[in-house]
């Protein structure tokens, strides 16, 4: 899981809105692991997610920690 949590964040890097359903077939998840990565992302601030349309994308902040070098 933890190697689809780093590739999710690659793409969600973007800052682009990404939908729900083409997260799950890209990432090979399930709903509930959709909806439990939003459902963090959400919580601690790092992303916005736009639940009528079913999309989310990373927030300015976090993605500038993204964007560092490790």
């Amino acid at each position: 899981m933890a190697y689809k949590l780093t590739r999710l964040l690659e793409i969600l890097g973007d800052g682009e809105w990404h939908e729900t359903d083409q997260l799950r077939q890209i990432m090979d998840l399930n709903d509930s692991e959709v909806e439990e990565i939003a459902d963090f992302l959400r919580k601690y601030n790092f992303a916005e997610v736009d639940e009528t349309r079913k999309r989310l994308r990373i927030n300015k902040d976090f993605r500038k920690i993204l964007a560092q070098p490790v």
